[in-house]
């Protein structure tokens, strides 16, 4: 099992549980689009600053076969499914309470952002959210859509 996500590497599989809570995070299934997997918490203000950025950024880049992928971190899955009803994201959004998935990818960061090409490699690892990051990501994203 691959202990930390890097540029190259083809992004690993984790225990994340969907939203919905029926069935585990299958990363594998958004292969053929490009993705945006985002380690998130509720206790971090960099976070919730990137969120409607990001489910911006989601929306208008859908239909050319872009995806984010929120992840929740918080021990307390309540605290971040209180905190959703009113962050209007509209991406797909799992739980990880156990901390599994940010040691899988080697998360050192709040958030941490790994974008992923449409063949399922890692091609940026984004650490942090200001204001200033918005551009680098948006170019990021729109290369390699066209690839």
């Amino acid at each position: 099992m691959v202990l930390s996500a890097e540029i190259g590497s083809s992004v690993p599989s984790c225990p994340a549980t969907r939203a919905d809570g029926t069935n585990r995070l299958d990363i594998s299934a958004y292969k053929g689009k490009v993705l945006l997997i985002d380690f998130w918490a509720t206790w971090c203000g960099p976070c919730r600053k990137a969120m409607p950025f990001l489910n911006g950024l989601r929306n208008e880049q859908l239909k050319d076969g872009f995806e984010v992928l929120g992840i929740n971190v918080d021990e307390d899955i309540e605290t971040a499914q209180e905190y959703l009803k009113s962050a209007a994201v509209d991406y797909p959004m799992s739980f990880n309470p156990e901390g599994d998935c940010p040691r899988i990818f080697g998360v050192t960061a709040m958030p941490s952002s790994f974008i992923v090409d449409k063949q399922g490699k890692i091609r940026m690892i984004h650490l942090g959210f200001r204001d200033e990051d918005k551009e680098g990501l948006r170019k990021q994203i729109t290369q390699l859509l066209s690839e």
